[in-house]
């Protein structure tokens, strides 16, 4: 399998990489080489948009290491304590995927179902509230790891946090830096961090009922 392959076959696999548990900040890879990213929150929505992305440097860009998906033991009490002592000591898993990507925004909006009183073809979005240069191409390097997660975002405790399989961060942010943001929306920028968010969690695991459950090394940063 060529590298792009395997990148996109990583990428690809999941529904769609979150930030937060709400959905309201997400990134969605399609293996045509286009995605969507969103952000909003409650019922302000500031980028619902079409992203362009491939591999920079398809031959030495893309490094894979594959490991073996572990299977979530039975909660215990006892099986708690010892999974709490080994993510102190145990060496942590080396990513499975290290690679870097031209990542480009574009204004075009994702087709969705339209509503009597609201439809999102009508609404200000993307350029509305971005600079041109926010859809300028740029390179992001990233990696993928496979132990387990909690969301970044708008952190409550973590045992009513979702949990997830993997986590996808990036050097620098997908969403536009802040200087891409036009002026009006700023305030918003600082109070919500869109230039701040570069992990992303994916493949929601099993509720272990109210406690952490299997917390691999790693999973709750």
């Amino acid at each position: 399998m060529d590298n792009t392959a395997t990148l996109c076959d990583i990428l690809c696999a999941e529904e769609a990489w979150h930030w937060d548990t709400y959905d309201g900040h997400k990134l969605i890879f399609h293996r045509d080489g286009t995605g969507v990213i969103t952000s909003h929150a409650e019922l302000n929505i500031w980028i619902y948009a079409i992203f362009e992305w491939k591999v920079h440097d398809p031959a030495n860009s893309v490094h894979h290491t594959p490991h073996p998906h572990p299977t979530p033991p039975r909660p215990c009490a006892l099986g708690s304590i010892m999974r709490k002592l080994l993510t102190i000591f145990r060496r942590p898993t080396p990513p499975e995927l290290r690679a870097s990507i031209e990542f480009t925004l574009t204004e075009r909006r994702p087709n969705v179902p339209s509503h009597p009183s609201f439809s999102l073809s009508k609404e200000n979005l993307n350029e509305y509230f971005l600079l041109p240069i926010a859809f300028e191409p740029r390179i992001l390097h990233l990696t993928v790891e496979r132990n387990g997660c909690f969301p970044a975002g708008f952190g409550s405790v973590p045992q009513r946090r979702s949990r997830f399989r993997s986590r996808l961060t990036f050097d620098v942010s997908p969403y536009p830096a802040r200087q891409a943001w036009r002026e009006h929306c700023l305030k918003m920028v600082d109070s919500m961090g869109q230039p701040g968010m570069r992990r992303f969690c994916a493949g929601k695991l099993a509720s272990q009922g109210g406690h952490c459950g299997w917390l691999p090394a790693g999973c709750n940063s």
